[in-house]
């Protein structure tokens, strides 16, 4: 049996309802809204989410397409699936909660006495990510920037590997894009929500997919890819047979540390360099420019060499935000000689 808060899935059933997790001053409640799955045979858990960044939406789609498609009956272990966990986020196109300016995916494990989204996360936390073997936590560009690619926590050490540090490899490879990343260490500040994670057991890998112009065009085809990635992580899980399927032999793996800053000077961000392009020490990533009279404002360069990764600010950019990210190419992964296979006891 799967339980999850008061909600209760027996062998071969999916049970759809809403984890109670906190109410607003005003009696807003953002319940988090909850499939469960449980398998006809034992096995791990797979916990799939989308929209914990309330704007970005692609991964919410795929979920969506995903549990229209998973039969319980035939499959070994359990899913939880949540489309949306940051639901006033979601409901009002903000990466974060309105209700107390909070990001959710900053602050597991949580607080049992804090504002709404600390106890969100803290309710989320105890019933859903400390149950899940592994998790794929679904992300996009959003309005800012065309994103494709598995993103993963940093190594402590990569000749010496952790049992959980093995399993994500294997993970970003099975998921089936042909390009990964990690930053490293302290790139963005600690991330105290990424050791809670680890805390609990759960092997986490976040994808970064869509958004930006590349919606319009490339929109169903990353719907269709991100969902092929669940079906892949749960093949590599031993939750359904099948073989899997990916963009090609090849996963190219960037150690994304060469951040652009944007200076302090406000403007109209123009992005004059796309994804893959390749960068040398000093050249223009982008510019800013007055939006009402044209005039140059700054030209924001590139610190070291690198090649872009998919990334960028809305256009009428205000404040310090990053506003590029580059990459070198930390190794190479061939499918077609990896064991991708995951056991748990």
């Amino acid at each position: 049996m799967l339980k999850v808060g008061n909600l209760e899935a027996k062998a071969g059933e999916h049970v759809f309802g809403y984890l109670e997790t906190a109410a607003s001053r005003s009696g807003l409640r953002p319940d988090v809204p909850v499939h469960l799955f449980a398998g006809a045979e034992d096995g791990p858990t797979l916990l799939v989410q989308g929209a914990i960044h309330g704007g970005e939406v692609i991964g919410s789609i795929a979920i969506l397409n995903f549990i229209g498609n998973l039969d319980p009956k035939t499959m070994k272990g359990n899913v939880i699936a949540v489309p949306v966990v940051n639901r006033a986020g979601f409901e009002l196109g903000d990466r974060g909660s309105r209700v107390d300016n909070k990001d959710i995916s900053r602050l597991f494990p949580g607080k049992k006495d804090g504002s709404v989204s600390d106890q969100i996360a803290y309710v989320y936390y105890n019933e859903v990510i400390k149950q899940s073997n592994v998790m794929i936590d679904f992300h996009a560009g959003a309005r800012t920037a065309y994103e494709r690619y598995v993103l993963f926590g940093a190594e402590k050490d990569p000749d010496n590997l952790t049992d959980m540090e093995k399993k994500r490899r294997k993970l970003v490879v099975a998921f089936g894009l042909d390009q990964a990343a990690f930053f490293p260490p302290g790139t963005f500040g600690a991330n105290k929500s990424k050791t809670a994670i680890e805390d609990a057991g759960a092997v986490q890998i976040t994808l970064e997919f869509g958004g930006g112009t590349g919606w319009f065009k490339n929109g169903d085809d990353n719907v269709r890819d991100a969902e092929r990635g669940i079906w892949n992580v749960m093949k590599a899980m031993g939750m359904v047979e099948g073989e899997m399927e990916s963009d090609g032999p090849l996963c190219t793996v960037y150690n994304a540390g060469v951040v652009i800053w944007k200076p302090d000077v406000d403007g109209l961000f123009i992005r004059e360099r796309k994804f893959r392009d390749e960068l040398k020490t000093g050249d223009v990533y982008g510019k800013l420019v007055d939006p009402y009279t044209g005039e140059l404002l700054a030209e924001m360069r590139t610190p070291k060499d690198g090649i872009v990764i998919p990334s960028g600010q809305e256009w009428p950019t205000v404040g310090a935000t990053s506003i590029g990210i580059l990459g070198t190419i930390d190794r190479v992964d061939d499918r077609r000689t990896m064991d991708l296979t995951l056991t748990f006891d």
